[in-house]
């Protein structure tokens, strides 16, 4: 293959709610994306814990790179010239010495972690913890998990805990790598190497030996195992790392207009580039929307200081050496969750509907805080929404989904303002002209104009498939069908999708 030359690749993108496997083919410095296949992700309860499927998403995540195989020949291509995977973070499966998982794949959500990570500030405190790591105490993180997975103390010699990609690469491959982006989530990474904390690692009764060596974005894992080459059909195919957080991939496909400390994503120095942002003095604010909603900034260094701890913010890795400095707020959760209870009562939902119902209700009547640990858990959310409901007014709480659905984002869109205020301050940057918005919740319109309104800024909306498109950007850099230079990558995505503006109307 040609630096310049078509090429295809497959972007494994696994969701808390769903999954997909995307092809993307990239041509004359545009990538265009098309859905191989699609799936649903739902949790379970199994041996008393909420737990991902990881065999049925191995199924699906099968069957669609055999599907984007056949969409590349059709294009007249010869096949995938690579892989790439992403997923959520913090979540791990233990696999053993031949290669056997040993129980489920626990998930975040699970109660296994109430009153941990109180536990463990007894031995390390939560504000050591943060500068040692930068990242905030979240009762989900990795680190937790392990401090309260009773299977650790019975493991054969030899076992690993690979994060979700990792356990995904490992079944394509059979090779045992921790990827760096998704390793900096897990409460126990050095918030200034590449390097377990040992003082962490030992608080949660974990071995250093647990974890398999580390693999940056763009290096190659391995290659396809022969027999999954053959019974897929679609050849020794290699497999190459990208920001397997899927928020550093989506991140990375934030379309700004300046060069950005992310020209990182080129894998150059990203010290030698412009400061991040969508002009080149200014620093990229963004919030990646789906599932949960992440609002941050992207820096090039850490924020590891005690009021960034006692405000709630974390520091993420990005692709080249970035860093993500954000705040996790519920996000769509609390929406798609509303809708299943009503579901579940027997009601129809559509959501387009009802966020069109929301749009016209009267506003500013009830507000919520969208970062409440009540809001965690899966189960009647509309009911917990509505007991949480402030009113502004006279009115109660909310009475129909219309006004909930309003509640809920017009809360979200506040909560943005004060965590990007937050953020800036914290970070001793200037606000932003413009906030970009990438992932699924870029195509809810009203709630991007609530947030443009909030903020006062410009909110530029999409793409939608962020994640898809940061993880076929760096296989394609990785791969040299990405030229070299100071915002390469975000060039590429900017060419190859349209973005919707919203002005504040106030």
């Amino acid at each position: 293959m040609s630096a310049g030359g078509p090429h295809a690749v497959a972007a494994i993108d696994l969701g808390a709610t769903s999954g997909r496997v995307m092809l993307g083919v990239v041509a004359r410095g545009r990538i265009e994306l098309v859905p191989a296949h699609r799936f649903e992700n739902r949790l379970e309860t199994r041996v008393g814990h909420l737990s991902w499927d990881l065999d049925a998403l191995w199924a699906e995540i099968r069957q669609g790179l055999s599907a984007a195989h056949d969409l590349a020949v059709l294009r007249g291509l010869p096949g995938l010239s690579s892989i790439g995977v992403d997923s959520w973070a913090v979540d791990y499966a233990l696999i053993g010495p031949d290669g056997e998982r040993i129980g489920e794949v626990i998930s975040y959500r699970d109660g296994r972690t109430d009153g941990v990570a109180e536990r463990l500030a007894a031995q390390v405190p939560a504000a050591r913890q943060f500068a040692l790591t930068g990242v905030a105490q979240q009762p989900f993180n990795t680190l937790y998990q392990l401090a309260a997975d009773d299977r650790l103390a019975a493991l054969p010699s030899g076992s690993a805990a690979l994060l979700v990609p990792d356990a995904i690469g490992f079944l394509l491959t059979g090779q045992r790598r921790t990827e760096l982006t998704n390793a900096s989530t897990t409460g126990m990474l050095a918030a200034d190497e590449a390097a377990w904390v040992p003082e962490l690692l030992a608080a949660a009764g974990a071995d250093e030996g647990l974890f398999a060596p580390f693999i940056a974005p763009g290096e190659r894992l391995g290659t396809v195992r022969p027999d999954l080459a053959r019974s897929l059909g679609i050849g020794e195919v290699p497999v190459i790392a990208v920001g397997s957080h899927d928020t550093a991939s989506a991140v990375l496909a934030v379309p700004a207009g300046g060069d950005g400390a992310a020209g990182a994503a080129d894998f150059a120095d990203p010290a030698a580039t412009d400061h991040a942002g969508t002009k080149a003095d200014e620093t990229l604010a963004y919030i990646s929307s789906g599932t949960w909603s992440l609002i941050g900034l992207e820096l090039l260094a850490p924020v590891a200081t005690a009021a960034a701890h006692d405000a709630g913010f974390t520091n993420e890795g990005g692709v080249a050496g970035t860093v993500r400095f954000l705040k996790n707020v519920a996000g769509m959760w609390l929406v798609s969750e509303s809708i299943r209870q009503w579901e579940e009562d027997g009601a129809r939902v559509e959501l387009d509907d009802l966020l069109a119902a929301a749009a016209v209700v009267p506003g500013d009547r009830f507000r919520i805080d969208p970062t409440d640990p009540c809001f965690l858990t899966p189960g009647r959310m509309a009911d917990r929404v509505r007991e949480a409901a402030r009113p502004l007014g006279e009115d109660e709480s909310p009475r129909t989904p219309a006004e909930l659905v309003r509640c809920i984002l017009e809360s979200l869109a506040e909560t943005y303002r004060e965590e990007l205020h937050a953020a800036c301050d914290l970070a001793g940057v200037p606000l932003p002209t413009r906030l970009h918005v990438v992932g699924g919740g870029s195509r809810n319109a009203l709630l991007n104009q609530l947030t443009a309104d909030a903020l006062g800024l410009e909110v530029v909306a999409g793409p939608m498939e962020a994640t898809a498109l940061g993880n076929i950007a760096v296989q394609s850099r990785a791969l040299g069908a990405v030229p070299d230079g100071p915002g390469a990558i975000r060039r590429l995505v900017r060419e190859s999708v349209e973005l919707e503006v919203f002005t504040p109307a106030r």
